[in-house]
Order: C-alpha cells, then structure tokens, then sequence
C-alpha cells in the first residue's frame, strides 16, 4: 500500500493534500490506500471534533507511517520551542477519539468523506 512502492499506493487527507503533502497538516481525517494483490483497499483514521486539539496533524508518510499526533504541533511547524504538555487536574479527562475504518476501493468509492460525516455527529457517554 505504501506510496513509496510505486504501485498506486497514496494517502490523502479531508482537505485533498496527497502523500508528502499530507504530512504534519491539521485534518479530520487521514486515508491510506493501495493495492493489495489485484484489489484496492484502504485504511482510513477519523478524527473526531471532540478530541483534543482536533483537527488533529498527522504523521502521514510515504514509507508507510501513519498516525494521529494531537502534541507535538512545533515538530510540524518548525515552531522554537516545544508544545506545551498537558496538565490535567485529579478527576479531569482529555478526549482522544478515533474511528479506523478498513475499506475497500478508494477514498471516494468507499465514501471516507460521508463516514466521516456520520461519525462527527457521534455523541459518546462518559464513562
């Protein structure tokens, strides 16, 4: 699937930018797709609204990484001095909300930007 192999693999985020593109931009969501023997398939990350920091940036490459990362904003933008941590207070909570979706076809056959849609609505009770 990577984009490096050279056999039609790519990632591509909600706001349209592709494999190297993609990379450290703020996104709602993240799609990897490629061919696996004579089919397409894809993984896609969802960000929800409510995680913290969201629109989340993402380690997205071409060489087949991929992951969300809500902390280390500077990394991504060539900021001085590191993100500050996160501090939480006894009994507090920080959202950290993903849906992976393993699809078929390409982004647009299998309908990323609509699951997408659906999952932003999601309304989750706190535990």
């Amino acid at each position: 699937m990577k984009a490096d192999a050279k056999l039609g693999g790519y990632c591509v985020n909600s706001h349209g930018d592709k494999n190297s593109d993609a990379w450290g931009k703020p996104a709602e969501w993240v799609d990897y797709v490629g061919p696996i023997g004579e089919k397409t398939y894809g993984i896609a990350i969802l960000c929800h609204p409510t995680t913290f920091n969201y629109p989340n940036r993402w380690h997205v490459r071409t060489y087949g990484l991929f992951a969300a990362n809500p902390f280390g904003v500077y990394h991504f933008t060539g900021g001085d001095k590191p993100t500050d941590g996160v501090d939480l207070a006894k009994g507090k909570t920080l959202n950290l909300r993903y849906r992976v979706l393993m699809h078929r076809g390409d982004t647009e056959s299998a309908g990323v930007a609509e699951h997408f849609e659906k999952y932003k609505t999601a309304e989750f009770k706190a535990l």
